[in-house]
């Protein structure tokens, strides 16, 4: 088995975790259930941790 590209992997989970990220906050912002919207928001939040944390790491590698 090859071994993946360390920063390929890093920005291919990036772009999926910003596309997380807007997926959330647009189910957020259209249920009109409150408490599975703040649900959502708070997945929203949690995926765009996770993307800065990825960011960070990929900027230390570059």
């Amino acid at each position: 088995m090859e071994m993946l590209d360390l920063k390929s992997a890093l920005r291919t989970t990036l772009t999926q975790k910003q596309e997380l990220v807007r997926d959330y906050q647009s189910v957020a912002d259209r249920v009109n259930d409150k408490e599975v919207a703040k649900m959502f928001k708070h997945f929203a939040e949690a995926e765009a941790i996770h993307s800065t944390q990825i960011k960070d790491k990929l900027d230390s590698l570059a």
